[in-house]
């Protein structure tokens, strides 16, 4: 990733900038404005502050080029959560990151912002995460690269605990948080390209070779990435990669390309809970079936044993 131009300048303590690119390069990333300033989270610790239109990041990462990335990265991303899922409520507050130098430090701020979370979200190893109840992702700085991956994924989970009326079935919230983790950089603006997520496709990869590998297509739709380990065995990156390859078939394959962009546009219009409301009253069998597979077979198909293995045949294109 080549280094972005500088968009500080003199010593003023706040810097309140316009950010504008040509509106004839589609690829050149959304118009936003960017206030800049330092910020000091703790005794002896320094870092910026940078907010746009729709963010208030925190940094104490010593990477300039990930601090001068973040604001244009982060407003790209949330430009492609709205176009797949339209839920953005007007006039809201700005969402929360916040991005620290390492795990001590993201450690003891952990401890501090959700003490009652801490004893769970400290068993990170890697990352970070999102506290849903704040939409506000608290990350360390893994590389940059990978920092931005996470980011991206993790700036889905926030749009939709920020924007969303309900909360979507966890094979389409990972799913699509998944879309975002793989992109090429033109400057400080992200190009996605889901096909290309090498760490979701050599799981995948590893899941086919494996005999019972991949998860049940019902399983998949009920389970979240916790249970794909308590209850299948299954690792968590095979759960990723999973959903990862689903979502992505719905969103590529003529079949189901529709039929997903009108799931996308009612959970992000809060239609969905009343569909699995009318489908459970309407339909006895659906007394045992989680809403991850009632809005599944109302909007995909119901005919899950074709629709796995069309699946399985779409993966191993994925990895060959």
């Amino acid at each position: 990733m080549s280094r972005p131009a500088s968009r500080t300048a003199g010593a003023a303590a706040v810097l309140l900038l316009a950010v504008l690119r040509g509106c004839s390069d589609p690829s050149a990333g959304p118009d936003f404005r960017l206030e800049r300033e330092e910020w000091q989270p703790a005794a002896g610790l320094s870092g910026v502050r940078l907010r746009t239109d729709r963010y208030d990041m925190r940094v104490t990462s010593g990477d300039e080029v990930l601090r001068d990335c973040l604001p244009a990265f982060m407003e790209t991303c949330h430009a492609a959560y709205r176009r797949a899922m339209p839920c953005e409520r007007e006039g809201g507050p700005r969402l929360d990151i916040y991005v620290f130098r390492d795990r001590p430090q993201w450690a003891a701020f952990t401890r501090a912002f959700v003490p009652a979370q801490a004893h769970v979200y400290l068993h990170i190893q890697s990352g970070g995460y999102m506290d849903a109840p704040s939409a506000t992702a608290v990350l360390w700085d893994i590389g940059r690269d990978k920092t931005l991956s996470l980011m991206a994924h993790e700036g889905w989970h926030q749009y939709v605990a920020r924007n969303c009326p309900a909360p979507l079935p966890p094979w389409l919230d990972e799913g699509m948080a998944t879309q975002w983790e793989a992109f090429d950089l033109r400057g400080d603006v992200p190009v996605f390209t889901p096909r290309r997520n090498l760490l979701r496709r050599n799981s995948l990869r590893e899941a086919l070779i494996l005999e019972n590998g991949l998860i049940g297509l019902p399983e998949l739709l009920r389970m979240n990435a916790g249970e794909a380990v308590m209850r299948t065995g299954q690792t968590v990156r095979g759960y990723y990669a999973q959903v990862w390859s689903m979502v992505l078939m719905l969103r590529e394959e003529r079949a189901w390309r529709e039929s997903f962009a009108r799931l996308l546009a009612d959970a992000g219009a809060g239609r969905t809970a009343a569909v699995v409301g009318a489908w459970k009253a309407a339909s006895p069998e659906a007394a045992g079936m989680s809403p991850g597979e009632i809005l599944f077979r109302r909007y995909i198909t119901g005919d899950l044993e074709a629709f796995a293995a069309d699946y399985r045949d779409f993966a191993r294109s994925l990895v060959h």
